[in-house]
């Protein structure tokens, strides 16, 4: 049976439950920090390899449009900032799937997630690396734009921002492996998969 257009906000009844994943599994931890480690020096390099290179050369492409060096309290804030910013990217994806995101903190980290929510394999992976990809790519753009004082807080906050989509990333390859027809339930901590009956058993 097909599954119906638009956004999915009720289970099949051919759907059942295959499996669950959480991000608190022991299990989970250590491709966890695999992954998060791959995230920093991934972004890391991008951005501080471009920032070093970019300045290597000569100044700003936007002379005087900021003050030069930016004051670390507002520099810690603007790193702090882009965890709720993280979130936020996560919920205009979810909004595009046609489903309504809801915020919340859990074990003192932020989450994002979407009741009675189903995504499709390929939304819930777009929902997943959001983040990742428009955080690193808008940093990666702007670097060019800003003094280096705003340049290397940028960069450091692109950097903090990879170091927490390990669990994003973890879930990404799950859900890559998925067969095209599964259903995902996002939960705070992890994700639920559907397949039909016949898949699932």
């Amino acid at each position: 049976m097909p599954l119906p257009a638009g956004p999915i906000t009720a289970l099949p009844p051919d759907y059942r439950e295959a499996y669950a994943v959480r991000v608190s599994q022991p299990r989970a931890w250590p491709p966890l920090l695999a992954l998060t480690l791959t995230a920093l020096v991934v972004s890391g390099g991008m951005l501080f390899g471009a920032l070093a290179a970019y300045h290597a050369v000569g100044a700003p492409l936007v002379i005087g449009a900021l003050p030069g060096d930016l004051p670390r309290l507002p520099g810690y804030a603007l790193v702090l900032g882009v965890l709720p910013l993280h979130e936020a990217v996560h919920g205009w994806m979810i909004r595009r799937c046609g489903h309504s995101p809801r915020y919340g903190l859990k074990w003192y980290a932020l989450y994002t997630t979407a009741d009675s929510a189903y995504f499709r394999r390929d939304e819930y992976l777009r929902v997943l690396l959001a983040p990742l990809a428009v955080i690193t790519l808008g940093g990666l753009a702007a670097l060019p734009f800003l003094p280096l004082g705003w340049a290397a807080w940028i960069a450091l906050a692109v950097v903090v921002n990879a170091s927490g989509a390990g669990g994003d990333l973890w879930m990404a390859l799950i859900t890559r492996r998925c067969d095209p027809a599964a259903l995902i339930r996002d939960e705070a901590d992890g994700m639920r998969v559907y397949l039909p009956a016949a898949a699932a058993s």
